[in-house]
């Protein structure tokens, strides 16, 4: 196997063990606090701004510790979405 598969093999596995030790750290925090701020937010409409989003109009469907349901309200149609908590920086409610 060349240097350059085990490179992205290692850089995969690093990436998983970083996603397994964030959760256990929430898990032993007591969850996720944004996603407590999240829930409250189920069925509102708002603008959402983070990794890949820049003033994107969505409603909340549903939350857990890690992810967010969301509908993204896009000019020709409307895209259910399911993004990662950790990927938002901030809500603005609308």
């Amino acid at each position: 196997m060349s240097s350059v598969f085990k490179d992205m093999d290692q850089d995969d596995r690093l990436d998983t063990l970083e996603r397994k030790v964030k959760k256990l750290e929430r898990n032993v925090n007591g969850g996720s606090k944004m996603s407590g701020i999240i829930k409250d937010l189920i069925g509102m409409e708002c603008t959402i701004d983070g990794d890949g989003f820049f003033s994107t109009r969505c409603t909340i469907l549903d939350v857990d510790d890690e992810w967010v349901k969301l509908i993204v309200h896009e000019k020709k149609k409307d895209l259910t979405k399911i993004i990662r908590i950790d990927n938002i920086e901030s809500i603005t409610l609308d």
